[in-house]
């Protein structure tokens, strides 16, 4: 899921609680479980929510497709993450 917006440098804003970052993901680190935004790394199992705000373009070889809205709610282990 990461790999297509990062191979398409796809805008996003990731939201952790209160806190909001606006970027292109750079890069995912899957064995610690990380995403390089703007400099900063955010682990995904604080994220609550990735919204993506770049070009309007189907992601149709995404794992994962995209539906209005265009939001991902992440996963984990024991159920969806949110707050």
């Amino acid at each position: 899921m990461y790999e297509m917006l990062i191979m398409r440098k796809t805008e996003v804003i990731i939201r952790c609680g209160t806190d909001e970052v606006r970027g292109v993901i750079a890069q995912y680190y899957p064995e610690f479980q990380l995403l390089k935004i703007n400099n900063i790394m955010i682990p995904i199992t604080l994220i609550d929510q990735i919204e993506i705000t770049g070009p309007d373009e189907p992601l149709t070889q995404a794992s994962h497709r995209l539906r209005e809205p265009r939001i991902l709610h992440l996963v984990a282990q024991g159920g969806v993450i949110s707050k």
